[in-house]
């Protein structure tokens, strides 16, 4: 930051410069303290640990990394809805919007820079050319009086993977009013080794970049491909009072202070308004898409225009306001607020919505400094702004900028800024290309005014590509983000994955809070599927093998994908048609998975993502997107040696084991074979007759004190469904903190995710006859047996054998018990419709359930005109609170040989597989998992080394890119859950002795080839001897070859 002043002395112009840049680019005053830009406090956690060393390590606020945020952002204590949003992101768009994956922001400031004071301690100036102070009335604050905002974004997207945008919002919080102002930025192309390195400036593009010449780099010995990286200028600073139009858009002096200015309605009083106002020709020449050429097309484009609703503060017409449906002047729940969201960034559709704030759903833009701005106006709209550009470019290199101290000279500095750098007036910028050691390139931008507390803007792009071209095409994508204001479309919520090792396999669940997401982008609920990548390094390299019309790998390829059954299925062209995304294939959504295909003492990395279909809509005639499909990023965060010491919470690090020998596996206390009761009103007893199991994955997250609850609802079918009812879904609860830890509307009910380190498997019945438990009932012996023929249980005489089966098409499948029991009362029935007799039954008809009788109705199969055996019984009710239809099923007695009836009392009894009914429940608790000591003890000669013999490297051992093969390793396998390994060379001398304390999960322990005494040990034969306390002990061998 540069400045032309007038200083103490009469024939003395100050230049000053407030500058840090590495060493030689930074200040230090004669105290030993810096004088230049640095962090303002109370924007970061100064308390920050970091994960892998456990001291203390504050680093900026980063929004993928809660712990790095501070209690509450000074810059929003004039927020009225939230005062300093406590425990929020301070997001560029809003409280807690991630519009970005990632996000940095800071504050520095220029207070330290005191060149130009008085030193205290002396009472004379530091400098000798004369003493300045931004502030006549603050002695204390030096430099220009400037504070800097600062964000850098990043996406995940492929579009923008290989892009970073910084951007700078520089602050006046002096009085000085500065009239010759430059904002510069310097960028040093490290690329070593040193001596082969270039670097260009295409001044078409505004872009500077550079590369090594034999595009090979070096870091610590290990070689590696380097490809193109350089930064572009995008924004740069305004001059706004001018009275010209200085980005030559057509609109004069915009600013992005305006406030929302006058309301337009209606399509001809905006145009007129623009026609009168704005340079038509400009404007159509700067804001014209796809070919538009006349002011009618480019006001079409424009959604005010649509809408025939204008804020002139909104200059370039992109704000939208509420889409008021019903015209009540208010927003109401459905309706669309567009980026008429509030001071506060969020809207009703967004994650953690607090609830409406000031401004929001008011039909009008809002932007408050300090309390927040809307989408797509003033602060948040980069074409809200007379920007003057790029004016100066310098191509240097690092050893000519810091030779003599030059780069932290002011004089010197403000000479090769405004003297060299500049752009020669009457001629256009030229191709620069040169080469050196250590090329380093200036950007300038002036000079502009910044009066007192007023903000200007300048932003850059840092990007890298392959080669030159892919560097210059991510240049091209870079600006179309820019000028969307920093937004595309944004990928769904992103899930919660939990991974559990087994024995050969990985268990792994995830939420539904992506299936609700709402794409601000499109407007739409767009959700439309999971992808499930693996890998076996923190990149899943292994997955990333779809690739582009250029072969180049772009997106990774699944090991599993479920998505919604809607009728959106295939592939789509992305990436501007250079490949295909596939959107699935109508499988339905599933939430666990178990991945078999894995080995025992590898590492597996998991990521699973949301993905959505853009602005997809079949039914609406949209068959092609407009916006590429967006999906969730995942990271994992490594230490300095590429160990991953972190994951996002969508990804996961695993390695399968054997478990513990004698391990009894966890489960529930309680008998699960049937429901624990029933919540409903009308039934005393749980309808359902299916049963659940409970497995627990991993003892370590059991909650062994909490009860847990599995409660299902259902849904009455209409009179022309077969089935009376169904399933609809189900809740999983801790009874013991109230919380639901799932609740899920389906009628497919698969496992639950894991929580507590549990599932729930759930086995469901159809409504069916079940003829495992009809028939006549045992009056001896076991009475809850039962037979279709009475000679296979106790306490009959009769030989009638039955058959049950419903009745012709008339069957309505019931959630009822029947019981048919013989009197010496016989009763008429009939005659009915449909070849129904008169009868004369000694049988009468009950429903266990309700305690109501049935009826019966006899078919005449032999034509006797009377009941006989072999006619059809017919057992039917009407249901009319539940279903209209009557519910029939037939029973027919053959005797076995001669007739012999059933006598008064003989009971026969029809039972029902019934599917949950509302209100059906299990109550169940965890019994962890435990070890059987006997078991344990014959289980002993499992244990065992692997690989055996070693061969100088094992599939087990991880990748290091930086510094080279990762550690020797070997496995110990199916060992207790607790036991002392030791191992002895040939010579009987101990060189190591391992403890391993295992979870219920753990039954494996690495062993990095390393003695007691930290030592590599030789290629040989080595012994272990393993002892379990309670268990036993036993020994082996194994071998390491070079």
């Amino acid at each position: 930051m540069l400045r032309d002043f007038y200083g103490g002395r009469p024939d003395t112009v100050l230049h000053p410069l407030v500058i840090r840049y590495r060493g030689y680019g930074t200040e230090v005053g004669p105290y030993g303290n810096i004088w230049g830009w640095l962090p303002l406090p109370g924007f970061h956690n100064p308390e920050r640990v970091d994960l892998f060393t456990g001291q203390l390590k504050p680093e900026p606020a980063t929004s993928t990394d809660p712990r790095s945020w501070p209690e509450f952002w000074p810059d929003r204590l004039d927020n009225l809805d939230d005062p300093g949003w406590y425990g929020s992101w301070n997001g560029l768009f809003g409280r807690n919007v991630f519009h970005s994956d990632w996000e940095v922001y800071y504050i520095m400031d220029d207070w330290q820079q005191r060149e130009y004071m008085i030193d205290e301690q002396t009472g004379l100036p530091f400098s000798q050319f004369g003493v300045y102070y931004p502030d006549p009335a603050d002695r204390t604050r030096g430099g220009m009086g400037l504070q800097v905002q600062v964000r850098a974004l990043q996406w995940a997207n492929p579009i923008a993977e290989d892009i970073m945008f910084l951007i700078f919002a520089i602050n006046n919080v002096g009085q000085t009013n500065h009239e010759k102002l430059y904002f510069n930025n310097m960028i040093n192309f490290y690329m070593p080794p040193e001596g082969d390195e270039s670097a260009a400036f295409d001044p078409q593009l505004d872009v500077s970049f550079g590369w090594d010449r034999n595009g090979i780099g070096l870091i610590n010995g290990v070689t590696y491909p380097l490809g193109y990286t350089g930064e572009a200028f995008l924004e740069s600073p305004v001059r706004s009072t001018d009275g010209l139009d200085n980005d030559e858009d057509g609109i004069t002096d915009e600013s992005r202070f305006t406030g929302p200015g006058t309301l337009i309605e209606g399509q001809d009083a905006i145009k007129s308004y623009v026609q009168a106002n704005f340079n038509v020709d400009n404007f159509i020449r700067f804001y014209g898409q796809d070919g538009a050429s006349t002011i009618d097309e480019v006001l079409e484009q424009r959604l005010p225009y649509q809408r025939g609703v204008w804020w002139t503060g909104d200059e370039n017409l992109d704000w939208v306001g509420l889409q008021d449906d019903n015209g009540n002047g208010v927003y109401d729940v459905g309706e669309l607020l567009f980026n008429d969201v509030g001071l506060d960034g969020v809207g009703p559709n967004d994650l953690d919505y607090p609830g409406p704030d000031n401004g929001e759903g008011n039909s009008r833009p809002d932007c408050v400094i300090g309390q927040g701005c809307e989408p797509n106006f003033d602060l948040l709209d980069v074409d809200e702004s007379d920007q003057i550009g790029l004016t100066g470019f310098d191509l240097g290199n690092r050893s000519f900028y810091s030779a003599g101290g030059n780069m932290i000279h002011d004089s010197w500095m403000w000479n090769r800024i405004v003297n060299v750098a500049q752009f020669p007036l009457g001629t256009d910028p030229q191709f620069v290309e040169d080469a050196g050691i250590e090329p380093l390139l200036v950007f300038a931008s002036g000079p502009v005014t910044l009066g007192p507390n007023r903000t200007d803007f300048f932003s850059l792009a840092w990007m890298f590509g392959v080669d030159q071209d892919d560097f210059l095409s991510n240049r091209r994508r870079a600006q179309r983000i820019y000028k969307a204001d920093y937004q595309f479309a944004t990928p769904p919520f992103s899930t919660t994955l939990t991974a559990i090792p087994g024995d050969g396999q990985v268990h792994l669940s995830w939420d539904a809070v992506p299936v609700k997401s709402f794409d601000r982008f499109s407007q739409r609920f767009d959700f439309e599927g999971f992808k499930l990548y693996k890998g076996t390094d923190e990149n899943l390299s292994d997955a990333l093998l779809v690739t582009n019309v250029f072969g180049t790998p772009v997106y990774r390829k699944p090991i599993a994908q479920w998505d919604l059954d809607n009728g959106i299925i295939g592939t789509v062209d992305a990436q501007f048609g250079e490949l295909k995304y596939f959107l699935g294939s109508d499988t339905g959504l599933e939430f666990t998975y178990v991945d078999k295909d894995v080995k025992n003492g590898m590492t597996y990395y998991y990521a699973l993502v949301a993905y959505d279909h853009a602005d997809l809509d079949p039914e609406a005639g949209v068959v092609a997107p407009t916006v590429d499909p967006q999906e969730n990023v995942f990271n994992f965060r490594l230490d300095r040696t590429g160990k991953v010491i972190e994951a996002s919470k969508n990804a996961a690090i695993v390695t399968p084991q054997t478990l513990p020998i004698g391990q009894v596996a966890g489960s529930a206390n309680e008998d699960l074979s049937s429901p624990s009761g029933t919540l409903s009103e009308k039934f005393d007893d749980p309808l359902g007759t299916g049963s659940i199991s409970v497995r627990l994955l991993d003892s370590d997250r059991a909650k062994l004190d909490h009860a847990y609850r599995l409660s299902f609802t259902s849904v009455t079918t209409p009179a022309s469904n077969p089935v009376m009812y169904k399933t609809s879904g189900y809740k999983l609860e801790d009874l013991t903190s109230g919380e639901i830890l799932e609740e899920k509307s389906t009628e497919q009910l698969e496992p639950t995710r894991i929580v507590d380190g549990f599932t729930v498997e759930i086995v469901n019945h159809d409504i069916e006859i079940d003829l495992d438990r009809s028939g006549w009932k045992s009056k001896a012996g076991n009475t809850d047996e039962y037979s279709l023929d009475p000679g296979e249980v106790d306490g009959y005489s009769t030989n009638w054998v039955a058959t049950i089966e419903p009745s012709r098409n008339e069957f309505t499948a019931s959630p009822y018990d029947f019981l048919l029991e013989w009197t010496d009362q016989p009763e008429s029935i009939g005659p009915f419709p449909g070849g129904y007799i008169r009868a004369e039954l000694p049988i009468t008809c009950r429903i266990l359930s309700t305690d109501a009788s049935c009826r019966l109705m006899v078919r005449d199969v032999d034509k006797s005109g009377d009941y006989d055996p072999g006619d059809a019984i017919t057992v039917y009710f009407s249901s009319g609170f539940l279903h209209p239809r009557r519910v029939r099923f037939a029973v027919t007695f053959q005797p076995d040989g001669e007739s012999v009836p059933p006598s008064p009392g003989d009971q026969f009894y029809v039972h029902q597989r019934r599917s949950y009914h509302e209100g059906d429940y299990f109550d169940f608790t965890i019994r962890p998992a435990s070890v059987d000591v006997e078991r344990a003890v014959d289980e002993l000669d499992k244990i065992a080394v692997v690989p055996n013999p070693y061969v100088g490297a094992s599939a087990f051992e991880p990748r290091s890119v930086l510094t080279g093969r990762g550690e020797r390793r070997v496995q110990f396998i199916h060992l207790p859950q607790t036991c002392t390994i030791s191992i002895f060379n040939l010579r009987g001398e101990l060189i190591r002795t391992l403890e391993h304390f295992g979870s219920s999960t753990e039954g494996a322990l690495f062993w990095d080839l390393l003695t007691d005494g930290g030592q590599e040990i030789a290629f040989g034969t080595y012994f272990y001897h393993v002892e379990a306390p309670d268990i036993g002990e036993t020994t082996g061998k194994f071998s390491i070859v070079k």
